[in-house]
Order: structure tokens, then sequence, then C-alpha cells
């Protein structure tokens, strides 16, 4: 009989430290995931009771805020420019979660962060978020919608000193507002629910960021990748190589454009840039070798995450060197081959070249406001330094050329020396992509462009450089 009691009493106690562990745990450990889970109601009831704090851009315009709303929550969020910054923005919705800006900065927005002090928090409770300040300028951004149209693709724009977002748009795009509204049809369906399997059923992914998750051959904007390496790696601009049409390499073929194939003789690398001479970029690409071209990529950028503050934000990739033979190095110096590049990642290739070699870490939040109190600003920081100040100021001269004299002359502006890069990715049994990367002004640059318009069908330097231009005007404005 005591033995028996002895073995229940044990019981007892080891279920009651099981109980005290696992509660313990659920407080300490396993609260944030608790708070954050979609089906818990009642932390969806507490955020949606606050009156989320507004998302602001750099001059002034409110593209996001909460009203008072009927029904469970007391809050909802209303979006004011329509499809313009959703990709930024994201949504708040209660039935699909955050994206964009609106999860990135959710504690802010909710008043969370930064934190309060103690005593703050023992006496007060929050009622009311903070504002979020983006670095986007409205009119550049509405200068990007504009030039790009209705043609698939994105465009970036970023302040190189300062690795500021001024821009950044992707078409095709949707509306966050259809997605947070709280009205249903005549059957009692939600509307947002209608929306989002439109979305979703959409064979032109409307809600992928192009700008920043798109994944592209790059083509011929790769050659300041490649240029640059070749600088770094000991290959001055005077290096000069015979560039005929076709160069034979691996018991296969590097072509330049043209029909039949355009051949330039011995030139040197300025000259190869200006009219984007694929035979020379390849045969400098296999000068080099595969593991300093991949190397030089890396320290641009490839194959690392870029710390945008943004969700979903794609990883450029270059293969590693030794996957790499004769051909497919020969192609990768001339931009084809297995690289894939976001429009992001390439505007940061621009940003080193405008920036004396340095990539300033690419951000979005400007600062976070209570009223007219700063609580947050974003402080600028390098995120690589990939080419010495001399190899960017030489890049950078070679890019001038390529604008006043060679492919890229669509993207001139008049009193503005522009640097520049086209682009015309062929992709196997798709129109070819057209990219442009754009500097400006590049005695003293404060706007890095890269635009691609996919399966445009036509070349960079008529498809995208127009792109490139406008948004570049509008920053300089």
């Amino acid at each position: 009989m005591q033995r028996t009691i002895k073995r229940l009493g044990a019981f007892f106690i080891v279920l009651t430290m099981v109980l005290v562990i696992n509660l313990s745990y659920l407080q300490v450990w396993g609260q944030k995931s608790l708070m954050e889970n979609n089906a818990n109601t009642r932390r969806l009831v507490e955020e949606y009771g606050i009156a989320r704090g507004r998302i602001i851009t750099s001059d002034g315009l409110v593209l996001a805020e909460s009203v008072p709303a009927q029904g469970p929550f007391a809050y909802r969020r209303q979006y004011h420019q329509g499809s313009l910054f959703s990709h930024v923005l994201g949504y708040d919705s209660p039935r699909f979660g955050r994206t964009g800006v609106e999860e990135t900065y959710n504690e802010q927005l909710l008043g969370r962060k930064p934190p309060r002090s103690w005593v703050e928090e023992m006496t007060s409770d929050v009622r009311e978020g903070n504002d979020v300040y983006l670095t986007l300028d409205t009119e550049v951004q509405a200068a990007a919608a504009k030039a790009l149209g209705s043609r698939k693709g994105a465009v970036v724009a970023v302040n190189p000193k300062t690795g500021a977002v001024l821009a950044m748009y992707s078409w095709p795009t949707y509306d966050p507002q259809s997605l947070v509204t709280p009205d249903r049809d005549a059957d009692g369906t939600p509307l947002a629910e209608k929306a989002m399997l439109n979305y979703s059923r959409d064979s032109s992914s409307p809600l992928l960021n192009r700008a920043a998750a798109g994944l592209y051959t790059p083509g011929s904007v790769f050659k300041v990748v490649t240029g640059s390496a070749g600088l770094e790696a000991g290959f001055p601009v005077s290096t000069a190589f015979d560039c005929p049409g076709v160069w034979e390499v691996g018991g296969s073929r590097v072509t330049n454009y043209g029909n039949p194939p355009r051949s330039f003789g011995s030139i040197d690398m300025k000259t190869a840039l200006t009219y984007s001479v694929n035979t020379y970029f390849a045969q400098l690409a296999v000068k080099m070798g595969a593991p300093a071209l991949v190397k030089y990529a890396e320290a641009f950028g490839l194959n690392s995450l870029p710390p945008l503050d943004l969700p979903g934000v794609s990883v450029s990739r270059i293969p590693p060197p030794g996957g790499m033979d004769a051909v497919l190095l020969a192609w990768s110096g001339a931009g084809q081959g297995e690289i894939l590049l976001t429009p992001l990642q390439l505007c940061l290739v621009g940003c080193a070249v405008a920036n004396g070699g340095r990539i300033m870490a690419p951000h979005l939040l400007k600062e976070v406001r209570k009223g007219e109190t700063i609580l947050e600003r974003y402080d600028a920081s390098v995120w690589k330094n990939p080419i010495s100040a001399d190899s960017a100021a030489e890049m950078l001269e070679m890019m001038v050329s390529v604008v006043e004299r060679g492919t890229g002359t669509e993207a001139a502006i008049s009193g503005v020396t522009v640097a520049g890069k086209t682009g015309t990715a062929e992709v196997e049994g798709k129109p070819p992509h057209a990219w442009f990367l754009g500097i400006a002004p590049a005695e003293n640059p404060s706007v890095v462009v890269a635009v691609v318009v996919e399966n445009s069908g036509g070349g960079g330097g008529t498809v995208a450089a127009p792109i490139a231009r406008e948004v570049m005007k509008a920053a300089l404005r």
C-alpha cells in the first residue's frame, strides 16, 4: 500500500514539475511564437486595437494610416496611393498577415519600439503607434511608374552616398487596399479573399516585388563587374584584345551583336565597354580566370543577401569557380551563362562605381517619429568595398563614354554628364530582357538607377535606357 502511495506521489511531483517547466517555457521562451500565431485572436484584437502609426515618404506624403473600423477590430489600414508603392509598403491584414514595410517595422508602427522607459511601461498603455518615415521620394517613384508603364519589369533608384532607396517600383502591381477591405460581395464572400485569390492565380505574379526578388540573366550590364574585376586583377584600361565577331573557345563560340556578328579588331577596355563587345569581355574573363571573376562578383554582393530592410529579398547568384568550364567562364564574362541578378543588386554594383568603390547598405527607413519627436534614425553604413577608388573612377569614366557615344545614348540628359551601361540578356525560348544601369551626375553622383524590362524584345539601349533617363531626371530635380 505504501509503495503504491509513494508511486502516486512521485507521479504527481513529476506532473507538477512538467507543468511548471511548460508554463515557464510558454511565459519566457514561447511567448513570442504564441503572440505571432495568426490563430491567436487575442493577439489580433490587441494589435488592431492600436491606432497603428502612419507610413510617410521622405517628402511628406502619407502612404498608410489606421482608421476606425466596425466589428471586432477597432482599426483597419487605409492605403492612399493605390498601387504606386504597394511592393514596398506591403499590407497589414488580420486575414493574410503582413508583408513589406508593414512587416519589417511592425513593432515601431505598433509603438513597441523603440523601447519605452520602465515608468511608461508600468503606467501607460500603448494605444497609438509611431510614424515610420521612408527614404522614398514621391516624384522619383512616380517617374519610375510612368516610364515603365505596363511593361513587366522593375526600377530601383538609390543614393550611392547613403544607400537611401529613392524609388522601388515593380510591374505588374497590386492595390493593397483590396486586401484589407472589410466589404463583402452580394453572396457574403469577403472581397479581400476574392482579391487575394485573383492575385495569387494571376500568371503575371503581381504580388512579386521584381525589384528586390526577381532574378534575371543580366546580359551586358554585368560587364561593369567583369571590367572592374579586370582592373583589380591587373588588367588596365589599355589592355587590348583582338575582337572578331565570333571568338572560338572550348569548342564553342562567343559572338558579338549584329547579323553577321560585328568585328572590332584590336581594342582596349574603354572601347569594348562603350560598344558592349562580348568577345572582349569573354577573353578578359578567361585571362583573369574563374576564381578572380567569382571573387570580385562576390565582393560586389553576389551570393550574399543584401541588407535591405524589406522581407523577401533574393540573393543574386554566380556559380562557384570550380563549376565553370572555359565556355561558361567566357559567357559569364559577357553576362550570360548561369549568372542571375536582381535589379537591386545591379543598382548596388552601380553604387560601388559611383561612390569610390564602396557600397553603402541599402535602406528604406529614414526615421521613426512620435509626433515631431524623432525616436529612431537610420545611420548609414558601408556594406561592401569591392574595388578601389581608382578602379571605380576608371569604370565611371568608361561608363560616361557608353552614354556619350556608345550603346547608351538614349540615357543622355541635357546639361548633365550621365554614366551608364546597357544590357540585352538572351533568354532561351523567349525575347531578351532589356537592362540599363545609370549614374548621374558623373562628376558627383547623387543617384544610381537600375532598370529591367522582362522579355522586351528590344535592346537595353532602346528600351531600358529611356526609362532610366526619366527616373534620373526626376531624382536630379
